[in-house]
């Protein structure tokens, strides 16, 4: 929870906060331009919004920049920081006499606020959670019929997606969106093959049909070939006899070694020759990246070697003789094998034309096959795309439906307690991508913030928001009766909740009471919250 902020501007240099309510109390004569807002919007920046420097840059045109010392107590420890204006990026991580130990960004240190107050929940942000709970005036979340909005131009989608990550729900959602990310993924990655010519295809069922349909004759013809050709003993299994593929794997070494023996006498023959090897260009490159390496002991080992190859050019035409020798041997060995190979493929009774119209009809059916499978796996893909968005939709209306139901009995109850009178509750219904939030047959304004803090309250109590603030633009339509009421449940929360109120003599002695023993800073025309009033024209 948050301790204390301590800033040396203020007229009460130190503000001390309780678990629960914390009230700004202003005059009985509801002075404006007094500190009340801003002090909430304080609040909002030692949580890590940034609203108080975009908002209420006027205190620093007239005050100068200034930071502000706080303190957060979890589990009994206390936390000690520094936020200042002109480094509002950054917050201080401080020991308990507000020495500056090390700086970390605003971001970090609101991850850690998520963790302390054990509110971390999927794809959701610290900020997301609380800012959108801090209504104040100057922000953009005051709207009473948008409840889970958090700024005036974000969608509906985005605030109804904001509502299930804060009840926890989104987390079930997550695989289904990221499956069918994956999907479409893989169907633009397809179709994008198929255009560039990468991939076989057709486009439309009526050429998979044909291509089906030519298939099937296809195939008829080469059973009816492969009968004619197998009209003897001979077994086309022989295509792959083990006799064959031991031939073939002693021609796949062979080969290698013919190559090892070739390369080998190509050097003997440059050597013979004396040959200089062109290396310049190499080391010109080399030396652009290794500046430091030294060409000169390069050039000395090329000469050396200029000079080794004279002297032994007479046992090098010996070797080129024996390689001419061995690599004319694996040639000869290669020709006999290729026509090992040739006479046990023979098949006597097949003429040449036979065989080739079957690799032929081979080729033609594998063609249609490759274009008929890039139509099918499109359409499967199409298929897996629109059945997982269903059961997202499905899965989403679900939990948007036990959100609604578990916030709109909470409202009830609530609602019973604001106004004794039997007045209807508010009700909140999403459905698909929009949302409504009101009361049947009430449209009155105060009827409306009413409503607006009996949601507040409901997912205060419903969830893991830690905190919410409501200033005095929410709370002074309200009618007396139903604001005192208000107050008694404000005051019974375990949560911290933060308001700015005045003119208390205008409510009964009880909700005064819980007020004057919840209030943290009295304000007036005479105490204001900075030391200095630029607002005056005095």
């Amino acid at each position: 929870m948050l301790k204390k902020i301590i800033c040396d501007i203020f007229w009460q240099k130190e503000i001390i906060f309780y678990e629960g309510l914390n009230a700004i109390v202003g005059d009985d004569v509801a002075s404006n331009s007094i500190g009340k807002s801003t002090m909430l919007m304080i609040i909002d920046f030692v949580f890590g919004g940034d609203d108080y420097i975009n908002k209420n840059h006027d205190v620093v045109d007239n005050l100068g920049h200034h930071n502000f010392r706080f303190i957060f107590n979890f589990k009994n420890k206390d936390y000690f920081f520094i936020r200042s204006t002109n480094e509002y990026k950054f917050v201080s991580i401080c020991d308990e006499k507000f020495r500056i130990l090390k700086s970390i960004a605003t971001e970090e240190f609101t991850a850690w606020l998520q963790e302390k107050y054990d509110c971390q929940l999927e794809s959701l942000s610290f900020r997301s959670i609380v800012g959108r709970y801090f209504r104040i005036y100057g922000k953009e979340n005051l709207n009473e019929r948008k409840p889970i909005q958090y700024f005036e131009k974000e969608t509906a989608p985005k605030s109804i997606l904001a509502l299930l990550k804060l009840f926890d729900k989104y987390k079930y959602l997550k695989a289904y969106e990221e499956q069918i990310e994956k999907l479409k993924k893989d169907k633009t990655t397809l179709v994008d093959a198929a255009k560039k010519n990468f991939l076989p295809n057709i486009s439309t069922k009526s050429l998979f049909n044909k291509n089906k349909k030519k298939i099937e004759e296809l195939n008829v013809q080469l059973e009816n070939l492969k009968k004619e050709i197998v009209t003897t003993s001979v077994d086309l299994e022989s295509m792959v006899s083990k006799e064959i593929l031991k031939l073939r794997r002693e021609k796949s070494q062979l080969t290698i070694k013919l190559n090892s023996y070739q390369n080998r006498l190509l050097r003997t023959q440059n050597n013979i020759k004396n040959k200089p090897i062109k290396i310049g260009t190499e080391l010109e490159q080399f030396v652009y990246y290794f500046p430091d390496f030294n060409i000169e002991q390069i050039n000395k080992v090329e000469d050396f070697h200029k000079n080794i190859t004279k002297i032994l050019k007479s046992e090098l035409v010996v070797v080129e003789k024996e390689l001419k020798s061995k690599i004319l041997e694996i040639n000869i060995r290669i020709s006999e094998i290729d026509k090992e190979i040739e006479q046990k493929l023979s098949i006597k009774e097949a003429p040449k034309l036979a065989v080739d119209k079957v690799v032929d009809l081979v080729a033609q059916i594998k063609q249609l096959n490759d274009e008929n499978g890039y139509y099918t796996k499109k359409k499967q893909l199409e298929g897996d795309i629109s059945q997982a968005t269903e059961d997202l939709s499905e899965l989403k209306e679900k939990a948007l439906d036990e959100i609604c139901n578990i916030v709109n009995v909470k409202m009830y109850e609530l609602n019973k307690e604001i106004y004794v009178d039997g007045r209807r509750a508010p009700t909140l219904n999403i459905h698909g991508s929009k949302y409504l939030f009101n009361t049947a047959g009430d449209t009155g304004t105060g009827t409306a913030f009413a409503n607006l803090i009996s949601f507040d309250l409901s997912v205060l109590e419903l969830t893991h928001l830690p905190a919410l603030a409501h200033d005095l633009p929410l709370l002074k339509n309200i009618e007396n009766a139903a604001l005192e009421n208000i107050i008694s449940i404000y005051s019974r929360s375990t949560k911290q909740i933060f308001i700015a109120i005045d003119k208390l003599s205008s409510y009964d002695e009880k909700a005064a009471h819980i007020i004057n023993e919840h209030k943290v800073l009295q304000l007036s025309k005479d105490k204001l919250l900075f030391i200095k009033n630029w607002k005056s024209d005095k």
